[in-house]
């Protein structure tokens, strides 16, 4: 992105702090009406309902806080420019936790769209649920709602905790 395109970003909704699931439906809510009035398409809005989704219930269900750090709440910033709308979910995690995150996030963004759909397909059949009740599907569906590559980050925080970002951009105009 150029210096040109940086200025004609426009951030349409910002989330810093503790969430719920009432902030979220709060969040989707001013996306969709946001959408609706730049009269995008329902498939757009429906790609980036879905990824914003999976993105703030990954921060509810998965975020480990930290109880002597405030610094590192979750945040959440959704961006426009006239080529895409990018996405930026950040939440505190065990360092412990990175290594498989970072596997993971390295096999979907590997994958094409039919490997994608293959991966999600063999994730539902094995059943393998975690304790706070993910399968694993919501970075998979992230990846193939975007139809792009999930840009991530780990900064650490201290020995225990880093702060995790992710970046999703989805094209809403014709010209990629």
């Amino acid at each position: 992105m150029n210096a040109f395109e940086v200025a004609k970003r426009e951030n349409i909704l910002a989330h810093y702090g503790p969430l719920s699931y009432e902030e979220i439906g709060f969040l989707l809510n001013r996306m969709s009406a946001f959408v609706d009035k730049q009269g995008m398409s329902i498939t757009i809005k429906k790609k980036i309902y879905s990824a914003m989704v999976e993105s703030l219930e990954n921060i509810y269900k998965h975020q480990d806080i930290i109880n002597s750090n405030t610094e590192f709440q979750p945040r959440f910033s959704l961006y426009l420019d006239e080529k895409e709308l990018s996405l930026f979910a950040s939440n505190s995690i065990l360092t412990k936790k990175i290594d498989p995150l970072k596997e993971k996030l390295d096999k979907v963004n590997s994958l094409n769209k039919d490997g994608l759909k293959d991966l999600y397909k063999l994730t539902i059949l094995s059943g393998n649920v975690s304790p706070k009740g993910g399968a694993g599907l919501g970075i998979i569906n992230i990846a193939k709602v975007s139809e792009n590559k999930i840009v991530y980050n780990f900064e650490s925080i201290d020995a225990d905790f880093s702060y995790f970002t992710i970046n999703v951009s989805i094209f809403h105009n014709q010209a990629k």
